[in-house]
């Protein structure tokens, strides 16, 4: 542990099948502790440098260290420039909105980087916008991950006008991002109707979503079966997922349609049905629907809180 004090290199420690015991448990302790990599602008720019016109190195990963501002904005000039890196990693350094402008600069004219990880970089709305501007002309990128950043709602916003045109990206990453269900939903529309969009593969894990998304991406999956999307869903959501599909079930075993059922309640031929009279009318029919699927089945049917289910063309 002395030794490793020292060392600023190691990236691998394994202590497997030892008895270490409480005294060497804190001494690791306090050697993890105090040991920093010391990686920041100065030796950022040494790299930039060296990197500028290199087309032999393919994969840099620089992620954990302190590159700041200046630093990145060295990077950025080297990206401009390299002509052989196709994955970088820079997740976790200390950018700010110079470093990150500095970088993007540099993405913008790059034309062999294929995978961008920018977790925990800082990223807002300034710097989403400006991602977005090269997501419109960049077709090399097929990676790019901004989680753990300060991306929300409209920053996500911003990020669609550059996924409504692009034809390349395969993978984005978004988790751990203060985005609720209106920047997911934004992002599904955005993404189904871009025909020619490749994303494959969306990360909002952490995002909870509704129903109304689920419904969404199953609709767009018709056209894009390939698409992944991990996201956060309650067990109660899932569960009324289920109400439509119970209830179209209940009618076809009786050689019956819901179209049957609305009639029957609709004895004036109005078209029209009162969510009270539909509730009844569940219930007698003994459809195995529990409270709250019922409930949420009436808020599909009268999505305008009316009252009243306007049953024709269904």
């Amino acid at each position: 542990m002395a030794m490793l004090f020292e060392n600023i290199s190691i990236q691998s420690l394994n202590l497997s099948d030892n008895k270490l015991g409480l005294k060497g448990a804190e001494v690791i302790s306090k050697m993890l502790s105090d040991n920093q990599n010391d990686f920041s602008d100065a030796a950022a720019k040494c790299l930039a440098e060296a990197l500028k016109n290199d087309f032999v190195v393919k994969d840099l990963d620089l992620s954990y260290n302190c590159i700041c501002d200046a630093g990145g904005e060295d990077l950025g000039v080297m990206l401009a420039e390299n002509i052989g890196i196709e994955v970088l990693n820079l997740s976790w350094n200390h950018f700010l909105i110079r470093g990150n402008a500095a970088l993007i600069a540099g993405l913008k004219v790059n034309a062999t980087l294929k995978q961008l990880q920018l977790s925990n970089s800082g990223f807002g709305c300034p710097e989403v916008q400006l991602m977005a501007e090269v997501l419109q002309q960049n077709d090399t990128l097929v990676l790019l991950d901004l989680s753990i950043n300060c991306v929300d709602d409209e920053a996500v916003r911003l990020l669609c006008q550059g996924l409504a045109t692009n034809e390349t990206l395969e993978v984005l990453k978004l988790s751990r991002n203060p985005i609720t269900k209106i920047g997911a939903a934004t992002l599904l529309r955005t993404v189904k109707k871009n025909m020619k969009s490749a994303l494959e593969e969306i990360d909002i894990s952490s995002v909870l979503v509704c129903e109304t998304f689920v419904e969404l991406l199953e609709e767009t999956r018709v056209t894009r079966p390939a698409l992944r999307f991990q996201y956060y869903i309650l067990p109660s959501v899932t569960k009324n997922l289920l109400a439509l599909g119970i209830f179209k079930k209940f009618f076809e075993e009786q050689n019956k349609s819901i179209m049957d059922f609305f009639q029957a309640l609709d004895k004036e031929g109005t078209m029209k049905v009162s969510t009270s009279a539909f509730r009844k009318a569940v219930k007698e029919a003994n459809i195995p629907l529990d409270q709250q699927q019922l409930g949420w089945l009436v808020r599909k049917f009268d999505k305008n809180c009316t009252a009243t289910i306007v049953y024709s063309g269904r």
